[in-house]
């Protein structure tokens, strides 16, 4: 063999091992648009191989390793897009992170397999997310009900004790013409004031200060001073403030239930898998 050939040998194993080591440093689980599949597959997609190459650091996971769990549950003779597998992997690295905040959000200085078990819960219970959505609905259909149910309640036991006013009495307390004025200077002057409105009042107004009389005369004292006289009429100026209450109940009741409609309506929007 001539110098000639021997160094041609001896730069033909040079160059077969250094193809041996760039081998062996060639991770199992490169690039997998290497492979004769890939290759197939990324001919459908818009990203070209270099393009692949140049993102696969920026991916959570091996591009392989996710292709391959792909793969495992996809029929044979599919082809998965290269976009699946890169959403694939984003979507992976966003779940993980998910559980890891929630486990993050228990106050302890460790995560043990309990909180693990409760952060993956909701992910294992897809089909029962719309029982609780029923569940959610229903309840809150049955707030709006008793808010109603109070609504309904709050006045009706007082209205039925409702009086018959003497609308016949020819001797009114009053003289008309007052009652008559003092409505006027409170009520809408475009309202018409029917007679028997002005008598009615006019009854019911000397029935109170009977009623107030009555109670002052109660007292044990040869005398009626002012102490008996708010002492008499501090209930019919309880009544006032009550009914205040009641009116702000009923609007704090209708609130409710515009806030139960609106979250119905989120429920059932966002409660869809």
């Amino acid at each position: 063999m001539t110098e000639i050939d021997k160094k041609r040998a001896n730069e033909e194993e040079d160059e077969e091992e250094e193809n041996e080591e760039e081998e062996e440093e060639t991770p199992k689980n490169a690039v997998l648009a290497d492979s004769d599949e890939d290759k197939e597959e990324s001919s459908g997609d818009a990203i070209p191989s270099t393009t692949l190459e140049a993102d696969d650091s920026k991916l959570p996971f091996p591009r392989a390793t996710i292709t391959k769990l792909v793969r495992k549950d996809i029929s044979k003779g599919k082809q998965i897009k290269g976009t699946v597998k890169d959403e694939m992997n984003l979507w992976v690295s966003k779940m993980v992170e998910r559980v890891a905040k929630k486990m993050d959000s228990q106050p302890y200085t460790f995560v043990n397999y309990e909180m693990l078990k409760d952060a993956v819960a909701p992910y294992e219970d897809i089909a029962g997310i719309n029982k609780q959505r029923e569940e959610l609905v229903k309840k809150i259909n049955s707030i709006k009900e008793n808010c109603d149910s109070v609504i309904t309640e709050i006045d009706k036991e007082t209205k039925s004790k409702a009086v018959l006013l003497k609308l016949d009495e020819e001797d009114l307390p009053f003289p008309k013409a007052t009652i008559t004025n003092k409505l006027r200077k409170f009520l809408d002057e475009r309202k018409t004031i029917k007679g028997p409105v002005k008598r009615g009042l006019n009854v019911w107004m000397g029935n109170i200060v009977s009623r107030v009389s009555k109670k002052m005369d109660s007292f044990p004292y040869p005398y009626v001073d002012r102490s008996m006289f708010k002492e008499a009429i501090e209930p019919y100026e309880a009544v006032g403030e009550i009914e205040l209450e009641k009116e702000r109940i009923i609007q704090q009741m209708q609130s409710i239930k515009t806030a139960c409609d609106l979250l119905v309506m989120e429920i059932d929007r966002k409660f869809k898998v």
